[in-house]
């Protein structure tokens, strides 16, 4: 599993969250698994999610489907998104089991 972490700029909070809700089938037939969506402090308009996604390839895939365009496009995004591909190393659960928090 990789993680990813997306941010973009939106024209609208409002309408780019009812895209990103009617999009959430799409996102679990290609086995993306949501952790979270975030908003700057200072701008509600910028917008980060948080997901996880078995590989490198099946997040390309998911990025190139048609439907993700028109989602993107239909809920305003504002040029293209930032993105973080990362690979986990150590997790929370783990560090509380071996006392390093």
């Amino acid at each position: 599993m990789i993680t990813v972490i997306l941010s973009h700029e939106v024209k609208d909070y409002s309408i780019w969250k009812k895209e990103f809700d009617i999009e959430a089938p799409n996102r679990l037939r290609m086995s993306v698994s949501l952790w979270g969506v975030y908003q700057a402090i200072d701008n509600p308009n910028q917008v980060t999610v948080i997901t996880e996604i078995p590989s490198v390839e099946a997040f390309k895939a998911f990025m190139a489907t048609p439907d993700l365009k028109t989602a993107m496009e239909k809920g305003g995004v504002i040029g293209m998104p930032d993105v973080k591909i990362l690979s986990k190393i150590w997790f929370r659960s783990l560090c509380l089991k071996v006392g390093l928090i």
